[in-house]
């Protein structure tokens, strides 16, 4: 008996030896952390945030053409020529390498006064593409933080996953000292031995397919946060699963809808822009020009003149092939289409509301329902081991323990995971996920 004991002393040291050489120096990964390295280094939310900042740069009056344009213009040409003149009193005029200079210098002014309000419209169009893209970045920075939920989870799930099979191979290396003892001490059999180790290398076979998995999850979730996939960490969140509603209140934070209403407004303002090329264009012009030429010979040595020039330029687009009508009738039609796609977007989200609501508390049911089954498969499995123990249990009663235990934490696990994802859609939804 004895010696009985000291077998289950090494087999519990050797299985906390292999345990503990498994498990490397990793750092530990919070969800707010690993959020937050997403919108820092996720590459397509890097995307988003220069495409916006680009459209906030090209929202400018000067870029509507609302305002002049200036520009400077000089001028300075030098050539020398053979000069040969016959006048009409009978003089010629003959030279050689003459030189003839020519200075100018100009500074115009150019400012559109009227052009059918299209520079208005361009202005208010390039505003609401501005906020277009903003939402849009936001929509990417929701998206990836979806990912980023949903990937470290899977990442939880795993490591969950690993510490049931672990708390199994515990049973079945006591489990195995057991058969062994009793078959040295005569009243064991070789089956049962033979059974255990069966059912522990079936274990073992597990653990080493949850790790693969563990680490394809980890690198799927190193990806998203845009850093090197071989990085290990450890999960240190659980899943908890909040309380979350619905209501037609939070449609106006839905950046889906907020989006799809800004791309309406930009192709309203489109149909504005092109309907101005309908109406006559009246311009500014203003300049202030310098000119002097110098010439070595001939009738005129020096030439020089400057001053200032103001005038106005009227110019109406009478006919030019209907261009204008198929503009506006195309403008027409992209705003046809953007009210018809915001409806589209309003009706995926009413119907996903009653689905998502509906889900979430089904899954808070599977979850309470799981957790109960968890307890009970943990419990009996407790109980078997112990009857083990005294010799009371069968080998195919610890083998039904323990694959009960193994499904009903399984089960859980993935009720918690499902309601997770349920939990952040609606968070999506409610416009929550960037708070």
């Amino acid at each position: 008996m004895k010696h009985y004991k000291v077998h289950i002393k090494n087999s519990l040291l050797l299985y906390l030896i292999i345990g503990c050489t498994t498990v490397q120096a990793q750092e530990s990964l919070l969800l707010k952390d690993a959020i937050t390295i997403t919108l820092e280094k996720n590459y397509d939310v890097q995307v988003a945030k220069l495409t916006s900042r680009q459209a906030e740069i090209n929202n400018s009056a000067g870029e509507a053409g609302m305002l002049p344009v200036v520009s400077l213009d000089g001028n300075y040409s030098k050539t020398d020529l053979n000069l040969k003149q016959n006048l009409a009193d009978g003089r010629v005029i003959e030279q050689d390498g003459a030189a003839s200079t020519l200075y100018n210098a100009s500074a115009g002014l150019n400012w559109i006064l009227f052009d059918g309000l299209t520079m208005f419209a361009r202005k208010e169009r390039l505003g609401s593409f501005a906020e277009e893209s903003r939402l849009t970045m936001k929509l990417q920075m929701e998206g990836a933080i979806q990912q980023v939920i949903a990937a470290y989870f899977a990442v939880k799930v795993e490591e969950e996953n690993l510490k049931t099979l672990a708390a199994l191979l515990k049973v079945d290396s006591i489990r195995v000292v057991l058969a062994e003892a009793r078959l040295e001490a005569g009243n064991g059999s070789k089956p049962a031995v033979l059974q255990a180790k069966l059912e522990q290398n079936l274990h073992l076979a597990q653990q080493l397919e949850r790790k693969s998995a563990l680490l394809t999850q980890m690198e799927n979730l190193n990806i998203l946060l845009g850093r090197d996939p071989s990085i290990l960490f450890t999960a240190t969140d659980s899943i908890v699963i909040g309380s979350v509603a619905i209501d037609e209140s939070s449609r106006n934070n839905d950046l889906r809808l907020r989006l799809a209403e800004q791309q309406k407004r930009t192709a309203f303002q489109w149909l504005q822009e092109n309907k101005g090329a309908r109406w006559p264009v009246l311009t500014l012009n203003a300049d202030y020009s310098f000119n002097k030429t110098e010439n070595e010979a001939g009738f005129l040595l020096e030439n020089q003149n400057f001053g200032p020039g103001i005038g106005l330029n009227f110019r109406w687009n009478i006919f030019n092939g209907f261009r204008t009508n198929r503009l506006i009738k195309n403008a027409e039609l992209n705003l046809q289409i953007a009210e018809t796609m915001q409806m589209e977007v309003l009706s995926i989200r009413q119907q996903a509301e009653k689905k998502l609501i509906r889900e979430f508390n089904d899954r808070i049911s599977m979850i309470a329902l799981e957790e109960q089954s968890s307890i009970m498969a943990a419990e009996n499995l407790n109980i078997v081991l112990e009857r083990l123990r005294s010799g009371l249990s069968t080998s195919l009663e610890i083998q039904e323990a323990q694959r009960s235990y193994q499904d009903a934490v399984g089960r859980l696990l993935t009720a918690k995971y499902n309601a997770k994802i349920a939990e952040t859609e609606i968070l999506r939804l409610k416009g929550e996920l960037l708070k």
